[in-house]
């Protein structure tokens, strides 16, 4: 029975835990989507619909490219708080000190990319004159363009939650002496969206990069961690906690 009890503790956690996993994956498929959309939306529909409203097709990638993104950012707070309750399994057998050190410094990026770019999204997002005030109507518009107040300026959140405005960021534009400099901030807002978004890129393929190279050329457990299949013989865990 005392063998039993202690057994446990003499074998250490290999894996994430469940909840850890279903979180990563859930995360990972939203970049995914996420940096797929907002690449379509830069390349293909930025800038066509002019400064009325977008027509319907290319607002509702925006709706979808922003759902995204606030879900990526609400799975992260998630899973940083489930992190800071649930110790990590310790690494792979055979990690050098300098592989432990990057992984640390490329989860700490990935982490910062996941707060960052949704929020600098919702920063563009809410940097346009409120519907109705004076600085909406001083945009010059095109001839037959209909007025600002018109314009779809909510986004609703998969169609189910309404998504509030950053409030200091769209009241910069309330008069109109403030529109020209929101209008600048929506542009440096938007600059950082696009430069995070390779940079983001760049940082998951290292991650997808670094995986495979711990479980292809160095014969680590590192796909079974993150719940891909079981440890087979000569994948064995590390049996410290390392640092």
């Amino acid at each position: 029975m005392a063998q039993a009890m202690t057994s446990p503790s003499r074998a250490p956690r290999d894996r994430y835990t469940r909840i850890a996993i279903l979180l990563h994956w859930a995360i990972a498929a939203f970049i995914v989507f996420n940096l797929c959309s907002g690449f379509f939306i830069e390349g293909w529909l930025h800038g066509r619909p002019g400064a009325g409203p977008p027509p319907p097709a290319n607002w509702a990638s925006l709706v979808l490219h922003a759902s995204s993104g606030l879900t990526v950012l609400a799975l992260t707070v998630v899973r940083v708080a489930w992190r800071l309750v649930n110790d990590p399994p310790p690494p792979p057998a055979g990690s050098r000190h300098w592989e432990r050190r990057a992984a640390r410094v490329a989860h700490f990026l990935l982490y910062a990319a996941m707060v960052l770019m949704p929020l600098t999204g919702w920063a563009i997002l809410s940097a346009h004159p409120p519907a109705g005030s004076r600085g909406a109507s001083a945009v010059a518009l095109p001839p037959g363009a209909p007025p600002p107040s018109a314009a779809p300026r909510t986004v609703t959140v998969w169609n189910l939650v309404p998504m509030p405005a950053i409030a200091p960021v769209e009241a910069i534009g309330s008069e109109p002496g403030g529109v020209a400099p929101q209008h600048v901030l929506h542009e440096r807002f938007a600059d950082w969206h696009r430069t995070g978004g390779w940079l983001l890129l760049g940082l998951l393929l290292l991650h997808v990069l670094g995986a495979l190279k711990h479980q292809l050329l160095d014969r680590q457990p590192a796909l079974q961690r993150i719940g891909i299949g079981r440890s087979r013989p000569g994948m064995e865990p590390r049996h410290n906690s390392g640092s």
